[in-house]
């Protein structure tokens, strides 16, 4: 081994809070704003007969492909990589601390200090996996130096937890690196002991702080980040899981998490992913309603679709409803849209045919039009994109100029579905944030 160092709706409204650092590249770079364009006359059929494409360009939706949280998001995490290399470690592990304990977020939900922390940590793993890579580090590279300079940090703030979590994902990410992120027992045992030296590194790193102690969402994330390095992880999963869900109930991600690790490829099966949906939807009904229901199921169902068989379909169309009456913004309603369409497809394709779970594909469709036509005010491409190959990590290999044209088309299809009717008849179909208008011809 190497070594290393359904329901009343409960009326509540979401926390958003957004970093200072964020507001001068927000009014720099404003919000990209796009519409789809208007077809040539060579787009027409010769016959006279619209085409599909003609009848999207009567579609008039915005295509928000750069959105102020991308901006924000790209700014802080910008910012943190910045101090770090400029070694203002002070300033960082202040900023990092602050934004953990104010549960400070982007305007969609990411932590403010996750991206922090992600910067601060960027120059030494994207050193390590570029020589993970290539079999040997970038010229004018030693990232052997610089795990040896973020290590040197637990020596220089002995008590600070913001700089043990700088140095502890570090670890995480290169151990991650050494493995790869798919769910697979075919690694080889150079990789796997790489792995796992880096995860026990990090781990003896946190293990002096008590997330409930210092009441740190951050290090509660952490000890569920460091899962996968236990021997027997799913004796720990759900409880490691449930309390960081306490700690910062409002935010999503930890419930999207959680059941994406309950998956039968990780540490779990559909019986157990199911009862832990629905102990954290009874947990946080105060705030979400049904929503923890659906954001549980929501990555797992991307990833493995079979999931379909096990999930309590109303429940889950409820716990839609409900997410979005709570966060209503373009973020949640164009990742609830595009799961919906997702799932649909592949409802579409196994179900239905032969009496199993025939019930699918009809409410999956109901429930994405109503998306559409209550929430959706403007399609988000990268959201679509990413949903069409499951939100999994291998995602990094495709660019993001690509995924977010493969989105875009995926998105103006889906959302010309609940209209295609008025479309062929002539109809032009507006949305702006004031709601839907379909103009007669």
């Amino acid at each position: 081994m190497m070594k290393l160092f359904s329901r009343d709706r409960a009326k509540s409204q979401g926390v958003s809070a957004a970093s200072a650092f964020a507001a001068p590249a927000l009014r720099r770079l404003g919000q990209a704003m796009t519409m789809p364009r208007k077809p040539a006359v060579s787009d027409l059929a010769k016959d006279g007969k619209n085409t599909f494409r003609d009848l999207l360009s009567r579609l008039e939706i915005p295509i928000n492909a750069s959105t102020p949280d991308q901006i924000e998001s790209e700014h802080i995490r910008d910012h943190g990589q910045f101090l770090a290399r400029q070694e203002r470690w002070d300033e960082l592990e202040e900023l990092i601390r602050t934004h953990d304990q104010n549960r400070a977020t982007t305007a969609t939900g990411t932590p403010l200090a996750e991206l922090m922390l992600f910067g601060a940590r960027s120059d030494v793993v994207r050193a390590a996996e570029h020589a993970l890579l290539h079999g040997r580090p970038a010229e004018g590279a030693d990232f052997f130096s610089g795990i040896e300079a973020l290590e040197s940090l637990l020596e220089d703030y002995p008590k600070s937890y913001p700089m043990a979590l700088v140095v502890a994902h570090m670890h995480i990410d290169i151990g991650w690196a050494w493995r790869g992120a798919a769910a697979k027992d075919d690694v080889r045992d150079v990789n796997r002991d790489a792995f796992q030296a880096h995860f026990d590194r990090a781990a003896d790193i946190l293990k002096q702080y008590c997330p409930k102690q210092y009441f740190s969402p951050a290090l509660s994330a952490a000890r569920c980040a460091l899962l996968p390095g236990s021997a027997q992880p799913l004796n720990t999963l759900c409880a490691e899981f449930e309390s960081l869900i306490q700690l910062d109930p409002l935010n999503p991600r930890h419930m999207r998490a959680l059941g994406n690790y309950l998956l039968p490829r990780w540490y779990g099966d559909f019986s157990q992913l199911d009862l832990q949906a629905r102990r954290i939807a009874a947990q946080t009904y105060d705030i979400w309603g049904a929503g923890a229901y659906a954001w549980v199921w929501f990555d797992a169902l991307l990833v493995d679709p079979n999931g379909l068989e096990m999930m309590e379909i109303e429940y889950f169309i409820d716990g839609v409803t409900d997410a979005l009456d709570r966060r209503g913004d373009q973020h949640s309603a164009n990742l609830m849209a595009a799961h919906l369409y997702r799932s649909w497809q592949h409802a579409r394709s196994q179900y239905g045919t032969d009496g199993l779970r025939e019930d699918l594909p009809p409410a999956l469709r109901a429930g994405f039009d109503m998306v559409v036509r209550e929430h959706l005010r403007e399609i988000h491409p990268l959201i679509w994109g990413h949903a069409e190959i499951g939100f999994e990590n291998t995602s990094r290999v495709i660019s993001k100029e690509r995924l977010s044209a493969k989105g875009r088309d995926v998105a103006l299809q889906a959302v010309a579905m609940p209209f295609m009717a008025g479309l062929q008849a002539g109809q032009t179909v507006h949305f702006s944030p004031d709601g839907i208008t379909q103009i007669n011809p």
